[in-house]
């Protein structure tokens, strides 16, 4: 009789086997991967260990090298400022220096030796302060504005001029953030202050090139471009016409006149034929316009066709003030355009130059012309984009722009003089001194004569109004106006059998001022330049100084000392800005040390490993493979009894 197995259970030797080599597999991998940590320190040692710490350890390198850029930024903005904070320190030094000079020289006990003596002091504290101007920084000139290889300040004129960068360069101090980290040496020295010309309001004309980014828009603001509707009556269309990304005005009438084609319109979009600075949208008989924005947009009224307008009537929209560029064109720079056929004249202390614009077509033409014309000067696009404006770039020397025969330099607005010309600037900002009462005489040809009163007056402009006002108050058409040299008033009168005639009264000095105190002939009184454009800053309050040192003039000595004294608390002022920027970027290095330590704090905790807690896992990996070892061993210690199962 067979005898049951009773259920005895079977393990094969293969099956034992296997799950002993899967074990010792999985403790023998464990305990290298605790070496691996011990020997690296890093806790994860590929991203399947962990995917979210691995992206969170991934994100912070990110994050730590745009720190360690920004860190290199501020590092480098900190030691220039630095630097730029020193050398102002020492400009302001030199400077108490030069007002001492002016303060003892003032009164009438020195002597002429002793003056001249003092001259020569003055001469090397300019080549100290030029020196300071050029100081270098780690290789590059550390005032030289966004040209760091160029000196900014030469003397290859005879005298200093500022031929730098008036730009300034920024960094990145945090994420989408930049700031200044320099002051340039027209900054610091507070050149170029003064300019010339800029006063021509040119009247610029839309062309299809233009660029819709080169327009001031109606109010100012530019143009913001978006979508707006037009609304046309008899026969009733409405459609919207979206400007958004357009580049030029060719786009806006492009995208306008496609909208109003589809919508089945007859309106069409074109700039002004009499005045191309404003846009036109033609409409036909019987065809009423109203154009409006759409919800809170602005474009219809930056372009100003905001309007509604009656039945057969075209739109004419309202001036958008292009600005001028350095590619607009002469002939759009006005309408019908303008023409220079005569040259203008530049006189700059010693130097002189008749330039002629003959070829020139475009703004880049002119400009190009005049700083090419060997002169010191720098001819640049005003702010406004509306007339070119001339610096003059040598200290201390006498800048004057007239006419050449013609009117090319009031139509471009560059005389030196003009009627917003302040009277501070006259005679070597010396100004005028009127008195009470009438301060001259005019008389005119036939012996018409009528007194002035310049009281009140600040500009140039207003001395002018005064002239004039009297002449028509005594029945004479005398008038007063810019004279052709540039940096005077001239008089013109009718013809008579004498001569105009300029004399002074209650002995006011204000017609020397002028320049007009003399005969002329009997229309015309040219009178003399006495508002030259100089430089303002640092250098040419130390030329006045020292030349009126050399020429032993009490007076002129005392006005230089003024205006040195003004430029330091220039310099002052430029002082506590380089240190209040130099604090602040000082402040924000430590800000960013800071967020860097915590970001490397996290970076820790995320990828370094706890030694204490890896020697304690390593062991645990190292016992449990001991022990798969001791069990393996005995589970594989085969009897009889194995291969009779």
């Amino acid at each position: 009789m067979a005898i049951p197995g009773g259920g005895i259970s079977r393990v094969s030797h293969g099956l034992q086997t296997f799950t002993l080599l899967t074990r010792l597999r999985d403790n023998s991998l464990r305990l290298f991967q605790e070496q691996q940590r011990l020997a690296s320190g890093k806790q994860l040692l590929s991203v399947s260990d962990d995917p979210i710490a691995a992206t969170k350890i991934a994100r912070l390198n990110q994050a730590r090298q745009g720190q360690d850029q920004i860190l290199t930024n501020l590092r480098h903005a900190d030691k220039q400022l630095t630097a730029a904070d020193a050398a102002v320190s020492d400009v302001a030094d030199l400077l108490i220096q030069a007002s001492r000079i002016a303060s003892e020289q003032a009164g009438s006990l020195q002597s002429t030796d002793e003056r001249a003596s003092q001259a020569v002091v003055l001469d090397g504290i300019i080549t100290q302060l030029q020196n300071l101007g050029n100081q270098q920084f780690e290789g590059l000139y550390l005032f030289g504005g966004r040209s760091v290889e160029n000196s900014p300040l030469s003397s290859t004129l005879g005298r200093v001029a500022h031929v730098g960068d008036l730009g300034r360069r920024s960094t990145i101090v945090d994420t989408g953030f930049s700031q200044p980290f320099d002051v340039n040496v027209a900054e610091i020295f507070n050149l170029n202050e003064n300019v010339t010309g800029g006063i021509a309001n040119f009247n610029v004309q839309l062309a299809a090139d233009t660029r819709i980014s080169d327009i001031n828009g109606v109010l100012n603001a530019g143009v913001r471009l978006g979508p707006i509707r037009v609304t046309q009556g008899g026969p009733p269309v409405t459609f919207d016409v979206d400007f958004t990304g357009a580049d030029t005005v060719a786009d806006l009438i492009a995208r306008f006149n496609q909208a109003a084609a589809n919508a089945g319109s007859s309106l069409t979009l074109g700039t002004n034929p009499t005045d191309a600075s404003r846009l036109y949208v033609a409409s036909a008989p019987g065809v009423t316009i109203d154009i409006s924005d759409v919800g809170n947009g602005t474009t219809a009224a930056d372009l100003g066709i905001r309007k509604t307008v009656g039945a057969g009537v075209d739109l004419v929209g309202d001036d958008v003030q292009p600005k001028a560029t350095l590619t607009t064109r002469l002939t759009d720079l006005a309408v019908g355009g303008i023409s220079l056929p005569s040259g203008i004249r530049i006189t700059n202390g010693s130097l002189s130059a008749t330039v002629t614009f003959a070829g020139a077509t475009t703004v880049q033409d002119v400009l190009n012309t005049l700083n090419a014309s060997n002169v010191g000067i720098r001819a640049s696009i005003n702010a406004a984009g509306d007339g070119i404006e001339i610096r003059n770039l040598i200290a201390g020397t006498p800048l004057v722009i007239g006419e050449n025969g013609g009117a090319d330099a009031a139509t471009l607005g560059i005389k030196t003089v003009n009627n917003g010309t302040s009277l501070s600037n006259l005679n070597g900002l010396r100004g005028l001194h009127p008195v009470t009462g009438a301060d001259f005489r005019i008389t005119d040809a036939n012996g018409i004569s009528f007194d002035v009163d310049v009281s009140g007056a600040k500009t140039v402009g207003d001395v002018i109004n005064a002239i004039n006002a009297a002449a028509a108050l005594a029945g004479t058409t005398v008038t007063a106006t810019v004279s052709n040299a540039g940096a005077g008033i001239a008089l013109s009168g009718p013809a008579g059998a004498g001569n105009l005639t300029v004399e002074k009264l209650n002995l006011s000095p204000v017609a020397d001022e002028l320049g007009i105190l003399k005969t002329g002939s009997a229309t015309l009184l040219e009178g003399d330049n006495v508002a030259q454009s100089y430089q303002s800053g640092i250098f040419s309050a130390l030329y006045r100084l020292r030349d009126a040192l050399i020429a032993d003039n009490s007076s002129e000595i005392t006005e230089a000392g003024s205006q040195i004294n003004a430029v330091q608390r220039h310099v002052s002022s430029v002082a506590g800005q380089v240190g209040a920027a130099s604090k602040a970027m000082r402040a924000r290095l430590e800000q960013t040390e800071n967020a860097v330590t915590a970001t490397e704090v996290l970076l820790s905790d995320l990828e370094e490993v706890d030694f204490t807690e890896a020697v304690t896992r390593f062991q645990q990996a190292q016992t449990a493979l001991q022990a798969s070892l001791l069990a393996g061993s005995q589970t594989q210690n085969l009897s009889l009894l194995d291969f009779l199962r």
